[in-house]
């Protein structure tokens, strides 16, 4: 059995997934111990990786895109490991990343996942992100997103989640957890499968020496509210609409939900208007009204997530106050033209975590 599977989904685009794999070719873990799965979308469309495949490479062959969700878990079902790396292809790790985390899960059986720093491929001098953080109004955030990097996030620390780039997950906790969710299909899916971890009891840890250089997408604004934007695109809207309204109703225990109601009903309100701003009112509302056609099923898995949870309410909310409060130290650090207009106004109203 090897100690690591890298699950690395792809969609048409082969020059991406094979510089991917270049970089895995130079890791420190020695080669025995890996092994790679691209799992190609609509493949019947072409532009897959081409045979013959790279050392310690396989491919899956899908007809229709299943999104990262379907992706991962069908490599996951596949194949044997004592650790999952989910690894987008865009993205090109140091030669000790892998090894790195490895270490870090091997120290305590209660790390559920590790992730290292995220650098921009394109501004190797800029953050892409240290690990992800939640509001306990249910919105995630990656920190330091888009900011240089001065050494500000160079020491260890326990994270709520890992962006889904690359991040390694112990194989038990990933498929206890109940794996991705396929109604995500896209963008916090790796936010609400690092709850599920939570509730299980499992933490995350943020490694710095562990350094990979992440492409990114070109649709996704840096950080609501923020100068630094990106373009936006309107899909990318409506799956994050609709993903945190899922992940609130399947993922907080009830007293949890009712109790931080009105930092949701105010974020929801926040992000809104973000939307609006940014010409993307229709995909905003499309969201909307996906998340209330999934609101039955969404809570049929938060009832089932609840009978095997480990963790009681107050440690769970306890969780997302010291999550949050990583998120309000990253905003009061910067300078204030830097920091988001929508966080701003949250923290303003609802005060320090």
């Amino acid at each position: 059995m090897k100690t690591v599977v890298i699950a690395i989904p792809s969609l048409h685009r082969p020059d991406l997934t094979a510089r991917c794999i270049e970089s895995i070719q130079k890791q420190t873990l020695s080669a025995d111990e890996w092994e790679i799965v691209v799992i190609e979308n609509e493949a019947a469309a072409g532009q897959v990786l081409p045979d013959p495949l790279p050392p310690n490479t396989r491919r899956i062959d899908l007809p229709t895109n299943e999104g990262t969700t379907g992706s991962i878990n069908r490599a996951v079902a596949a194949t044997e490991s004592r650790y999952v790396l989910l690894l987008n292809n865009d993205v090109e790790l140091a030669s000790d990343y892998i090894a790195t985390l490895v270490a870090a899960l091997e120290d305590s059986a209660m790390l559920g996942f590790a992730t290292g720093k995220l650098l921009r491929a394109t501004q190797r001098t800029h953050l892409d992100g240290a690990g992800d953080a939640m509001l306990m109004a249910g919105a995630g955030y990656r920190l330091g997103h888009l900011d240089c990097d001065r050494g500000q996030f160079d020491e260890p620390m326990p994270v709520l989640a890992a962006c889904g780039a690359a991040v390694l997950y112990r194989r038990g906790v990933f498929v206890a957890s109940g794996g991705l969710d396929a109604d995500f299909f896209a963008y916090l899916d790796d936010l609400d499968l690092a709850l599920r971890a939570q509730l299980l009891g499992y933490s995350g840890i943020y490694i710095p020496s562990a350094v990979a250089y992440h492409v990114g997408s070109a649709t996704l604004a840096a950080l609501p509210g923020s100068p630094k934007k990106e373009a936006l695109h309107p899909r990318v809207v409506e799956y994050i609409t609709r993903n945190q309204l899922n992940l609130l109703v399947k993922d907080y225990p009830r007293p949890v939900f009712l109790r931080l109601l009105p930092r949701i009903v105010v974020y929801q309100c926040l992000w809104g208007l973000f939307a609006l701003r940014n010409g993307a009112l229709g995909a905003y509302l499309r969201g909307l009204r996906a998340a209330f056609g999934n609101r039955h099923a969404m809570c049929e898995k938060g009832r089932e997530l609840m009978r095997w949870r480990r963790i009681r309410d107050n440690e769970f909310l306890e969780r997302l106050r010291t999550s949050e409060q990583q998120i309000y130290d990253w905003q009061q650090s910067l300078p204030g033209p830097e920091r988001s207009a929508l966080l701003t106004f949250y923290f303003r109203l609802f005060g320090k975590p």
